[in-house]
């Protein structure tokens, strides 16, 4: 058994199917894929005015979610 213990820890989000465990946990036949596109910009200057805004992600990927064969 691998025992890992933190001195502190400190979590910013906890989103979808996320989760925090305490103590001995065992988790079976559970499963979770998830793909998600972000697209991250920047507006510099002054007196910036932005009107109808696009957006445009490139995604090269050939799957969007690749499932797992693998059993928990």
């Amino acid at each position: 058994m691998v025992k890992i213990q933190f001195q502190s820890i400190h979590i910013d989000e906890i989103t979808q199917t996320s989760s925090v465990n305490n103590g001995t946990n065992r988790i079976i036949g559970r499963r979770h894929s998830e793909k998600v596109n972000q697209g991250l910009g920047e507006v510099k200057g002054e007196q910036n005015v932005i009107l109808g805004g696009k957006h445009l992600v490139q995604d090269g990927d050939t799957f969007d979610v690749k499932p797992s064969l693998r059993k928990s």
